[in-house]
């Protein structure tokens, strides 16, 4: 008989969960085996490629070539120069000839009666134009945004001047100084 205090508790029967937990051991090892198959066959078909490529280099054995001597920043860019000397030339186009774009002129023939104009900075932002006319005003330099399109893509220029020929190497020295880049002085046009 059963005592009246205690309850008869339904335990499930364990036999039938042992079947699938050996079977889920057994896929799990078997994936493994075959993932450090795969690795090896990998790692093999690697070391193979290597090689038959050839003998490996050491890092360390291969010499640097010479660094080449710094431009001073009082020297002339040349850019147009020293592009087809590399090899890497653009397309030849020419200016449309309706628009004429003068020659800057050297720093050591400008004109003290003549207004240059001086390029500060092209962006595509008018933001950032901005941001720059702002910097040289506290420079106390005077400047405009001007904004033009180039193939179908919007700029806006930072332009100083007409500045009198005179003028022109001081007030490149001060932005040079101030860590903002300059364009070769170029003719302002006539008014």
């Amino acid at each position: 008989m059963s005592s009246p205090g205690r309850k008869k508790v339904n335990r499930p029967r364990t036999s039938g969960n042992r079947g699938a937990k050996w079977a889920l051991l057994i896929a799990l090892v078997l994936v493994v085996a075959l993932v450090v198959v795969l690795a090896r066959l990998t790692a093999d078909r690697n070391s193979q490629s290597a090689t038959a490529e050839g003998p490996q280099t050491d890092t360390r054995s291969v010499k640097k070539e010479p660094e080449k001597a710094p431009v001073s920043p009082d020297a002339e860019f040349q850019f147009y120069t020293l592009l087809p000397e590399q090899g890497n030339q653009p397309p030849a186009t020419t200016p449309p000839s309706s628009k004429q774009v003068p020659e800057p002129p050297s720093s050591t023939t400008l004109d003290a009666e003549n207004g240059y104009l001086i390029q500060a900075g092209s962006f595509n932002q008018a933001k950032d134009a901005e941001a720059r006319k702002a910097a040289l005003a506290l420079l106390g330099v005077e400047s405009r945004v001007t904004t033009v399109t180039v193939d179908q893509r919007r700029y806006h220029r930072v332009i100083l001047g007409p500045l009198a020929g005179k003028d022109v190497a001081a007030v490149r020295r001060q932005l040079d100084e101030a860590g903002i880049e300059t364009t070769s002085p170029r003719r302002a046009p006539a008014r």
